[in-house]
């Protein structure tokens, strides 16, 4: 099937105009997306070839936009095609794709806005909204999804996932550190025995968290603002899914909303105490913030230093380090940063009542 053959699905004229996106992230993970303009109409066609765009996520995504929508959260909708489906599946480009389409969005995206970060790049203007958002879904315990996020613990977002991102970036940091510096394979197998250990004591307890279905992808390209550069929504639901509330609030809260602290070779968390010491306070002040609009739970607040020491020592931050480390000196200071944050104690319950 050819491209007009898949506007036609939408609408049996030949299209004004339309704009094309290669959004594609390898072999095995192929998208496309269309801006699509009739006379009377515009449409975000999207046409994907991986493992987690099925014809079932297709409408739960749309279900979620529907409840998103219904707790004041603008969102594009997701239409139907001529015959009255949310999705198709058809050959293009040799390949089996999903087929599916969204209005156009009335808002432009922070990124299309360009916004800037107020002073000194603390913050966006858009910031506390947008952890008000986090909290009303989280609040909601929306059931909108039946599969996880795709930043999900002790599961997998798609079948060709070996398991969970955090997991999967200490087993490629473990690689490493075998691999080019055997001398400190005694040292990391401690590091090693502690992840392991703080592992075991999360999976136990986090099956009882409370669940929500989030959209799992705010940055700056997802979020929309009207003119007046205020918070009104969120669109691209590609990673969408279940997950516990307290995992999504601390990864946004982590990278705080993509204002993560001067990150270079020279001056970043794992060799600059200064910085370190920034990035753990603005993941601490937004989890305050958080508090003030989402009531965690007593087993959340128990839960909270277990999946600290289990996100923040391998997230993706110190394996990019150590793939770019140029000295053993860097390689040393990162394992320093990892060994601290594997024992660091914070008084969670004080924050998050």
């Amino acid at each position: 099937m050819d491209i007009n053959h898949i506007f036609s699905m939408y609408d049996p004229r030949p299209p004004e105009s339309y704009d094309f996106f290669d959004t594609s992230r390898g072999k095995d993970d192929f998208r496309q997306v269309y801006l699509v303009a009739w006379k009377d109409k515009k449409l975000a066609v999207k046409i994907a070839s991986n493992d987690f765009t099925t014809s079932e996520r297709v409408i739960a995504w749309q279900n979620t936009i529907r409840a998103y929508r219904s707790l004041g959260f603008y969102s594009p909708q997701i239409v139907p095609n001529r015959n009255r489906s949310l999705s198709e599946r058809v050959l293009f480009d040799n390949k089996k794709c999903i087929v599916y389409a969204e209005e156009y969005s009335k808002f432009k995206t922070a990124e299309q806005h360009g916004v800037k970060r107020f002073d000194h790049g603390k913050k966006y203007p858009y910031h506390e909204s947008a952890i008000r958002f986090l909290a009303t879904i989280g609040f909601a315990n929306l059931k909108t999804a039946d599969f996880p996020s795709g930043i999900c613990l002790f599961d997998t977002f798609s079948p060709s996932d070996p398991c969970d991102e955090i997991l999967e970036t200490a087993l490629e940091f473990k690689h490493l550190i075998l691999s080019r510096y055997p001398v400190y394979e005694y040292r990391f197998s401690q590091i090693w025995e502690r992840f392991l250990e703080n592992k075991e004591k999360l999976s136990k307890v986090y099956p009882q968290l409370p669940r929500s279905v989030f959209q799992a992808d705010l940055n700056p390209a997802n979020i929309l603002l009207n003119d007046s550069l205020e918070f009104v929504g969120v669109l691209d639901y590609n990673l969408c899914g279940k997950d516990t509330v307290i995992n999504c609030i601390f990864r946004e809260a982590f990278t705080d909303f993509y204002e993560d602290v001067p990150w270079d070779k020279e001056k970043n968390v794992f060799y600059d105490r200064e910085v370190n010491e920034k990035a753990l306070s603005s993941f601490l002040l937004n989890l305050d913030l958080m508090a003030r609009y989402y009531p965690f739970s007593e087993i959340e607040q128990d839960a909270a230093i277990l999946l600290y020491r289990y996100l923040r020592p391998f997230w993706w931050q110190p394996l990019l380090a150590l793939q770019q480390a140029q000295t053993i000196e860097q390689v040393d200071q990162i394992l320093s940063w990892i060994e601290k944050e594997q024992v660091r104690e914070i008084d969670f319950k004080t924050i998050m009542t």
